[in-house]
């Protein structure tokens, strides 16, 4: 209330006392004075009206009708504006932060939950029969395939891990991750410096008489210099991306989650119990240490085998200059062997390098159970022979994807293999179910890269009729046809999942063992099929058995014999190997070898199995 209404308030309450005091006393005197007193009171109160119609009571001012409820006044527009700025000042401040400090972590990693989110969606609303199945497979392939090339870095490994199962998924998926196996971009020399000061204390000129800074390679982890000793000797100095270990759990957590999305949610194909031991290959491949360790261990079996160590070289490590995120080891001069062409112009033999080549993986898989999972063509330098200019040499580098056999898994893997060549569907069958899986046959096929036909003697033929015929878009097909697509695609599911009936029983090297085997079928029908491949591999599984340390006499006596056996039994798979090899020289097609027809048979049998349609280039690794 005003300061003129308080005093307006007094003078009534005032004037209204001397009123009442008139009434409560009878007397003359008093009455004729209080007359006076009400008159100048009346005479106050119109003043008073007056001076209120000139300056009247503010609203606010006013009493609220009875019964309506009190209201705050609205807060002024000036505080909307402060929440909006502190909301975007600490915005800014975590996008600085895991900018600088955590690499852009967490925005790469919201990046692949929304992405994953929308994929998740996207399947759950439209993978009907009513909608076109063949889009949505390549909507999901292009999100999944951009957020990886964003995002980069180790994202790059993760693609490369989903592209090794990528035969289970659609077609579109095995042409676009494909591409993740190409050069990745590189970083600048500061930066990369900066790595070999932290981890070395020294300048990099303080230890090389000269290096390039312009790296010769860059892949999704490393990039590679080329340098010089102080010595004289040159070398390959392996310098880890500054990004990679700051991103690296980050990373590993969104591979989870993609897998766990494709598992339970995307496709409903069992392929989580893989994340662990995946996991943790990856983290080891972004240790050097590690990788320099596989080397060694590696170039000591091949230095110790009679039949392999001219063929086949492993580059020595510089372990005085080496550490968890660098690694320098021996300079190789040579032809990668994704060099088709200058391998071709200097007349070098496919047959003596794919010889060497499957010896040596054989060896590592059957005998040694230590195996080199990424033996991509990049990963192979060929040259000649030091001592001997007459032979070539394999030289085998990037040693960081490794597994390491338990004996029990080698020696059942060795049996496997031997028992499909005698058809010993038997024991196959004792295999494969301590393993886990539901369909002997079918396993056999997937490992050996070839239908498995057994005793029975399945014909195969169904598989190659339907492997010649390409299936129509499901954007082009009547609704009949798309609703038959739509089924076959839900069969393969089950397929899958009866397949792989306990994946608990399942042994997780068989992971990278096919990726392995895959790769070096796609190298040697990339070189024209130049050598029996599976004669190869059997061979040294059914030897493996035969010369295992700690068998008894009669053990051994059953080995040898059962060895022998497999001999007589195994040269039969020449026939159908000289076979190829002449129509290639009469015909002179080269892309009719022995590979190219086993590639199209284990087609068919993917398609009449399990439904999968497996891509040409997916045994290229």
């Amino acid at each position: 209330m005003s300061a003129f209404g308080k005093a307006g308030s007094r003078l009534v309450s005032k004037y209204a006392s001397l009123a009442f005091a008139v009434q409560s006393k009878n007397c003359s005197g008093i009455w004729r004075n209080t007359t006076s007193q009400g008159e100048r009171l009346s005479a106050g109160v119109r003043q008073l009206r007056f001076q209120s119609t000139l300056n009247p009571i503010p609203s606010t001012a006013r009493a609220a009708p009875v019964g309506t409820p009190p209201s705050s006044p609205p807060p002024p527009p000036r505080k909307w504006l402060r929440r909006v700025g502190y909301t975007a000042a600490a915005l800014g401040i975590m996008y600085t932060i895991d900018k600088t400090l955590l690499a852009s972590s967490i925005t790469r990693n919201l990046r692949a939950v929304v992405t994953l989110s929308i994929i998740a969606a996207d399947y759950k609303i439209n993978f009907t029969e009513e909608h076109d199945i063949d889009a949505l497979h390549n909507r999901v392939a292009e999100r999944i395939y951009n957020l990886i090339t964003t995002n980069g870095g180790l994202y790059i490994k993760i693609g490369q891990a989903i592209a090794m199962q990528a035969q289970v998924l659609p077609p579109v998926f095995q042409k676009k991750f494909a591409k993740l196996f190409d050069g990745a971009p590189q970083d600048d020399w500061p930066e990369i410096e900066k790595i070999f000061i932290q981890d070395f204390g020294v300048k990099p000129t303080d230890v090389f008489e000269t290096i390039n800074t312009h790296a010769i390679a860059s892949a999704s982890v490393a990039q590679v210099h080329k340098a010089q000793l102080k010595t004289g000797e040159w070398v390959a100095v392996k310098i880890q991306h500054p990004s990679i270990q700051k991103q690296m759990s980050w990373d590993l957590g969104a591979y989870r989650m993609i897998m766990y999305i494709y598992d339970r949610f995307v496709f409903d194909i069992p392929v989580y119990f893989t994340v662990d031991f995946t996991c943790n290959r990856l983290e080891a491949e972004t240790n050097f240490l590690n990788e320099a360790h596989n080397g060694e261990v590696l170039r000591d079996f091949v230095e110790k085998d009679s039949n392999l160590c001219n063929k086949v070289y492993i580059p020595k490590v510089y372990d005085e200059l080496s550490s968890k995120r660098v690694l320098t080891m021996e300079w190789i001069d040579g032809v990668s062997m994704s060099n088709r062409e200058e391998l071709q112009r200097r007349n070098w033999s496919a047959a003596q390098i794919m010889d060497s080549m499957v010896n040596l993986f054989a060896a590592q898989i059957f005998s040694w159970g230590v195996v080199h999972c990424d033996p991509h063509p990049g990963n192979i330098i060929i040259r000649t022979d030091p001592a001997n200019n007459k032979k070539l040499q394999l030289v085998l580098i990037d040693h960081g994807l490794y597994i390491y056999e338990r004996d029990e898994f080698r020696r059942q893997y060795c049996e496997l293999w031997r028992n499909m060549f005698l058809l010993n569907d038997a024991k196959i069958k004792e295999i494969v179910m301590k393993w886990g899986v539901g369909s002997p046959d079918l396993f056999a096929s997937a490992v050996m890269l070839r239908p498995y036909k057994g005793d029975h003697r399945n014909s195969g033929r169904s598989g190659r009729r339907r492997f010649g015929r390409s299936r129509k878009s499901t954007e082009s097909m009547t609704p009949e046809e798309r609703r038959e697509a739509f089924r076959e695609q839900e069969k393969m599911r089950e397929h899958l999942r009866n397949f792989l009936q306990d994946t608990t029983k399942v042994p997780l090297e068989l992971i990278f063992l096919g990726r392995n085997m895959r790769i070096v079928q796609g190298c040697n029908q990339l070189m024209g099929s130049p050598v029996n491949r599976l004669k190869i591999l059997a061979g040294w599984a059914s030897r493996s058995l035969a010369t295992e340390q700690g068998l008894s006499i009669g053990e051994r006596f059953r080995e040898t014999f059962n060895h022998m056996k497999f001999l007589a039994i195994v040269g039969l798979s020449d026939v159908g190997f000289y076979v190829s090899r002449l129509r290639q020289i009469v015909f002179r097609q080269r892309d009719a070898g022995f590979e190219d027809l086993l590639a199209q048979q284990i087609k068919g049998v993917a398609k009449d199995k399990l439904g999968l349609e497996i891509e040409d280039g997916a045994f290229e690794g």
